[in-house]
């Protein structure tokens, strides 16, 4: 049997299993990295460093003593470094004190079951029964393993975070640091690649052809996958921290880094003929680096660091801006931190883009209008380009990845069906956007992001822990917008209309959807609220809060942030795009001073020429000394808002029409006649109507932390620029959207 089938039996019997069992801890004195985990990337690094041994002229004989071809070498490699620490998982949750004994059992008995060659087998038990310096490993294999697993755990064990000084950290790493140099010499073995997809939005919304758009996402989304086959056929799929979303982060040898980047710049270029990809390479880094970031490594210095004018800015922006202790910086996040910034700044000093030439006496595609046209669509008769025809074809003909997801989410958590064809076995899917529109005419853009996500990411001590938080990030986030279909649609449309969503991306800590206008307000406050009820979030939560309790400045809340941009079908979808990323902006603005999940929201019922957000806003809703709206909202203000909105809904429509004039007209005007218009109604409804009008002015006040700040009914004077503002409009326009007819479980 080959030692790639023995690993790959190995996955499907082990990994599931430990990759669900997220209590079995890799350490009981570290609660929060997950024994999964920490084999995955203990795997990731053991195949890196053998590559990187290859490509230094070690053989594979005189790695591991057996003849074996690169690919094999690297599934053994992989192998081991999955399957040291199997033992942990035989004896349970904490007692892990005999564990190496018992993963030589374990694995013994697993792999005389599969009748493996004595050579080989000890190969593998050796690699599990000398993983420790204590043990003495004696191979190279061995070794690698050895140090492999030092590396994965380096930022998160207490011995090493605890070292404040030069001395006591070359006391507490010196067997570590001997052993590297033993293998590896002078140089370093490993980089960092961080990648990230370019212009992202020109290339999904330059036309506002639904197939396209769709097209365009489901080839960026496959070139996620052909850069995870690429590592798993060269390298190894564990060696990726995180991939996803048009970004990822690796682990790489570092002779070969720079082939790994000119390759992967090459595939996208390739795959798209347009979209680029930025990568950037970390210096090579080792032990000390992977568990105490950059140099200067020891606390005792990096107290001692100073700086005047910009200087004391970027010490400042690097430490004190997200802890109170900076020695609690001092680990693999200040590495990532790094190339982060070198991301941008690659980004920015990018001086060339993809162009494709069109020559004056080409006829232009009628889709994008920038290219020479060269294939036809026969179902519209259209002359397109290369690319507008690929993504055309693409979107009509692709995978649905997103689409199928959900169904299978519906599958495992709801236990029903939903069917990807009708009964006239044509897909359910919505062909173009005035389908997905329906009879109103209109669709909500939404775009979701989560708040400080980032920065909180940069504090990840390991990459063992990068990859927990990325990947507890990218399943809530889904989960959120499923759970969220599922209650604003309901089982019985869902199940048997065309289905009315298309998710343009999902991944990481954001996402984009398409819907019909009026669901677009229950969709976004559920995906927040979803997103905060995650079990998986709220156990994110307090690890992070349990972990750096003593260095953040402010707790830890983990939430999302949403722009919700509402339009006539017509608008173009880039022009929605903008406006709905600018209304995020806004919203996180106010996540900024209230950490909780919030949204900012607007409908546009005349055509408008500016992209902005903010000068939309001013120009719709400022007036001198008040402001005729309240937005953004808290996700709690949110749920608040729509049920006042439903409370004024029993207002005749002529009433609420001439009520949302009379808030033009002036504060003293639009009391005046709201007091009217109670003074008119049914007695019994009275009562109700003006509690609606006094909640209008309590709940604003819960954005603000100041108690002085004066109120009148529905109006309350802002404590910034505004002056007078007021909720009202907000919550009659929710009205007429019919926002206040969609509800859990799609009930009316």
């Amino acid at each position: 049997m080959s030692v790639y089938r023995i690993f790959t039996d190995f996955q499907q019997e082990f990994s599931n299993r430990l990759s669900q069992a997220d209590y079995m801890l890799a350490d009981t004195r570290i609660p929060w990295v997950s024994l999964y985990d920490h084999l995955s990337l203990t795997a990731g690094i053991a195949v890196t460093m053998t590559k990187e041994l290859l490509s230094r002229g070690r053989s594979p004989n005189n790695i591991c003593g057996i003849d074996l071809p690169e690919n094999e070498l690297r599934a053994l490699a992989c192998l081991c470094g999955f399957i040291h620490d199997i033992g942990k998982a035989r004896m349970g949750e904490t007692k892990y004190y005999n564990h190496v004994q018992e993963g030589i059992k374990y694995a013994q008995e697993w792999l005389e079951s599969k009748n493996i060659q004595n050579h080989l087998r000890s190969v593998i038990l050796n690699a599990i029964g000398r993983h420790h310096l204590r043990d003495g490993p004696q191979t190279i294999l061995e070794q690698v393993i050895c140090l492999a697993d030092s590396y994965a755990s380096a930022g998160d064990r207490p011995e090493l975070s605890k070292a404040s000084t030069v001395s006591e950290l070359v006391q507490t790493a010196n067997e570590n640091l001997d052993l590297e140099h033993s293998l590896f010499g002078d140089h370093k073995p490993l980089c960092f690649l961080l990648g990230d997809t370019d212009a992202i939005k020109e290339y999904i919304y330059e036309t506002s052809s639904l197939p396209e758009i769709r097209g365009a996402s489901e080839i960026l989304l496959s070139l996620d996958e052909k850069v995870r086959e690429l590592f798993r056929e060269h390298l190894a799929a564990e060696s990726l921290i995180y991939c996803g979303g048009g970004g990822f982060l690796a682990i790489v040898p570092a002779s070969q880094a720079e082939e790994w980047q000119k390759h992967i710049e090459a595939l996208y270029l390739k795959e798209t003929h347009i979209a680029t990809i930025t990568v950037v390479i970390s210096e090579p880094v080792g032990y000390m680096d992977i568990g105490r970031g950059l140099i200067p490594y020891d606390d005792e210095q990096v107290r001692k660091l100073v700086g005047r004018g910009i200087a004391g800015d970027l010490l400042f922006s690097h430490f004190e801006a997200l802890l109170q202790n900076r020695a609690r910086r001092k680990n693999f996040g200040e590495v990532v931190a790094k190339l982060s910034s070198q991301l941008q700044q690659a980004k920015r000093q990018k001086e060339e883009a993809s162009f494709l030439e069109a020559l004056p006496i080409y006829s232009r595609c009628h889709s994008c209008g920038k290219r020479a046209s060269a294939k036809q669509d026969d179902v519209k008769a259209e002359w397109l380009c290369d690319i507008c025809y690929e993504k055309r074809c693409n979107g009509r003909k692709g995978r649905r990845v997103f689409v199928r997801r959900f169904i299978e989410w519906a599958k495992t958590n709801k236990g029903v069906e939903i069917p990807l064809k009708n009964s006239e076995g044509k897909p359910r899917f919505p062909e173009d956007l005035d389908a997905l529109a329906g009879d109103e005419g209109r669709i909500a853009f939404l775009y979701v992001d989560g708040n400080n996500m980032g920065d909180l990411l940069q504090l990840m001590p390991s990459p063992a822990s990068y990859r927990h938080f990325s990947q507890v990030l990218h399943s809530a986030i889904s989960d959120a917008l499923f759970s969220a279909f599922w209650n604003a649609f309901g089982e019985a449309r869902l199940r048997n209309l065309s289905l009315p969503f298309e998710i343009i991306a999902l991944g990481g800590d954001d996402l984009v959807a398409i819907v019909p206008a009026s669901y677009g307000w229950a969709l976004a406050v559920q995906v927040l609220e979803e997103f905060e009820k995650n079990l998986g979030v709220q156990k994110l939560e307090c690890e992070l809060n349990e972990r750096l309790k003593d260095a953040l400045l402010k707790a830890a809340h983990l939430s999302l942030s949403a722009g919700l941009a509402i339009a006539d079908v017509k608008y173009p979808v880039r022009f929605l795009f903008d406006l709905a990323e600018g209304l995020l902006k806004e919203a996180k603005r106010l996540a900024r001073t209230t950490q909780n999940g919030t949204i900012c929201h607007l409908w546009l019922r005349a055509p408008v020429i500016s992209e902005s957000a903010k000068v939309l806003m001013d120009e719709l809703y400022k007036r001198e000394g008040r402001y005729l709206t309240a937005r953004p909202y808290t996700k709690d203000q949110a749920k608040e808002l729509i049920g006042i909105a439903r409370e004024l809904s029993t207002l005749a429509t002529s009433q609420r029409k001439s009520l949302a004039e009379s808030i033009e007209k002036g504060i003293h005007v639009s009391l005046n006649y709201a007091l009217y218009q109670a003074a008119r109604i049914d007695k019994d409804k009275q009562e109700t109507i003006i509690e609606t009008f006094e909640k209008l002015g309590t709940f604003m006040s819960k954005n603000t932390k100041s108690q002085n700040l004066k109120k009148f009914w529905f109006w309350q004077e802002d404590n910034q620029d505004k002056g007078w503002q007021t909720a009202l409009l907000d919550a009659l326009e929710l009205i007429e959207l019919g926002a206040t007819k969609v509800g859990y479980g799609g009930k009316s």
